[in-house]
């Protein structure tokens, strides 16, 4: 009989541009997320593959974001595009590949799209040349696919008048997630889309109020966010079977409790927290 092999991934951070707590606010989710700590605090937006040690995404406070997470080892790693909340802790790559004391790299595989590399180092001061040809801690694949085992990721660039962005879309036989974590909107079409069991989708609004009342659709921001019924529209086409929602931020005014309450209004929807397993 063939044993079934599960596919796990974990949310290291489900926060957006700023930490929750942000130590510069004092509002009412900010103040809770303090004092309960736990599932109410969130790290910039990251998601390791188990399987295969992969991490996606450095924010800036990914080494304590994978220290409470319990991520110890990373074989292989990947940044989506070249936001600062995505980027700017790629240091992590000198603890994981580099001895200072011996002054010897051993290089990690950086997995990304070609355009993509460009970004980061034109954003970075060429930082990835740096890791990969003087400190030798990491090796550069660019590339829009790559086989580790039994998985599979196609790198798909969602570009759009922001620029480039990378939606992964991981699969194990029959087993498939796409993770879509920023600048998701417009959602570029792609029919390696079709029939997964899982989309990991960033910047959805559940309601269109924001922190203090605001509003969506008064927001600057408001044509790069998804409502909860866009989101359907997408969750049909693509015959998804389940939405996890990513990349909160402290602005959008919720806390791990009123996320609770909302996803008990819809179908197969529910919202990401630091530490989330993810079981296929």
């Amino acid at each position: 009989m063939e044993v079934s092999i599960k596919m796990k991934l974990r949310i290291v951070g489900s926060g957006g541009m700023f930490q929750i707590p942000n130590p510069f606010c004092r509002c009412p989710i900010c103040e809770e997320a303090r004092l309960k700590r736990g599932r109410y605090e969130r790290l910039g937006p990251s998601i390791y593959i188990e399987d295969i040690q992969m991490l996606i995404d450095t924010p800036e406070d990914i080494g304590v974001a994978c220290d409470r997470q319990g991520v110890s080892e990373i074989k292989y790693l990947s940044i989506s595009h070249k936001d600062p909340d995505h980027t700017r802790g790629m240091r992590i790559v000198e603890p994981l590949g580099y001895d200072c004391i011996a002054n010897k790299g051993t290089p990690i595989q950086f997995i990304a799209l070609p355009e993509v590399v460009d970004d980061i180092n034109a954003w970075n001061g060429d930082g990835l040349y740096y890791y990969q040809d003087i400190l030798h801690c990491i090796s550069i694949n660019r590339t829009d696919y790559i086989k580790i085992g039994n998985i599979q990721i196609h790198l798909v660039n969602n570009k759009t008048q922001r620029g480039n962005m990378t939606f992964y879309v991981i699969s194990d036989k029959d087993k498939k997630v796409i993770y879509a974590c920023c600048d998701v909107k417009p959602f570029v079409h792609n029919k390696l889309y079709f029939d997964a069991d899982i989309l990991i989708v960033g910047l959805v609004s559940d309601d269109g109020v924001l922190k203090g009342g605001n509003l969506l659709i008064d927001a600057p921001f408001k044509d790069d966010m998804f409502t909860i019924d866009e989101i359907m529209i997408i969750k049909h086409k693509y015959r998804i079977k389940q939405i996890i929602v990513t990349h909160i931020d402290e602005y959008w005014g919720k806390s791990y409790a009123d996320y609770q309450k909302i996803e008990k209004k819809f179908d197969n929807i529910s919202f990401a927290y630091d530490g989330m397993e993810i079981i296929l």
